[in-house]
């Protein structure tokens, strides 16, 4: 009985010594492979990581940079669009007081700005009269419009009459524009003067020249294009 044990012993023995050398000399290098590259993937997924949120930063250093370049451009261009209205200003501005900086010596008259233009059946005309210098004695004078054009289609000339009493206004101005008359004027240093003029019927006027004059002398002249009627 006891042999058959021994024997038994000796057989399980011998199997768990089998298994052992079995498992340490096929399985165990299989599973240390296996952990292997399990540990080279986990290495190469933490470098892929690391490398993706190196990338995700970069992008997003990148991002902001281009949003706050696309503003500072929107903000320059804002700053030229401002600075171009401002120059326009100042240049109207410049223009307006250049109008009104008499030349020439004392007493001499210029007309600054004028505007003519067609009104219905009329020309609408707005001026500013200018004397340079101190002068004791208003400027006393006319206003004499010539029109150059066509009536009923041949060149022709007319002097033009206000059929209206013009409006004007200045320092020390003065001067009534008469029914069907030529335009007395007066003043000392300026005057706005402004008024409709009549056509005759079947005259097209293509330019006005405006004479202002002094007794029969003409002071100063200044003429208008006028668009094309058609």
């Amino acid at each position: 009985m006891r042999r058959h044990a021994y024997a038994l012993a000796a057989l399980i023995a011998g199997g768990l010594a089998g298994a052992a050398l079995v498992y340490f000399g096929f399985e165990r290098p299989a599973l240390e492979a296996a952990q292997a590259s399990i540990q080279r993937y986990e290495d190469d997924l933490t470098a892929l990581r690391e490398r993706h949120d190196k990338v995700n930063a970069r992008a997003a250093a990148l991002e902001g940079q281009l949003l706050v370049e696309e503003s500072t451009r929107r903000g320059l261009e804002t700053t030229l669009r401002e600075v171009q209205a401002e120059l326009g200003r100042a240049r109207d501005t410049l223009a307006f007081y250049e109008q009104l900086m008499p030349p020439g010596p004392d007493g001499a008259i210029s007309i600054r700005a004028l505007d003519i233009e067609p009104e219905g059946p009329h020309l609408k005309y707005r001026m500013l009269l200018m004397r340079s210098g101190r002068n004791d004695k208003p400027f006393e004078g006319e206003l004499q419009f010539v029109a150059k054009g066509r009536l009923n289609g041949e060149p022709a000339e007319q002097t033009l009459l206000p059929p209206l009493a013009a409006g004007k206004e200045g320092a020390d101005a003065g001067g009534q524009g008469n029914e069907g008359a030529p335009l007395a004027i007066e003043f000392s240093e300026f005057q706005r003067s402004s008024g409709l003029l009549g056509l005759p019927a079947g005259f097209v006027p293509e330019s006005v020249t405006v004479n202002v004059l002094e007794g029969r002398s003409v002071r100063v002249s200044r003429s208008v294009e006028l668009p094309v009627q058609r």
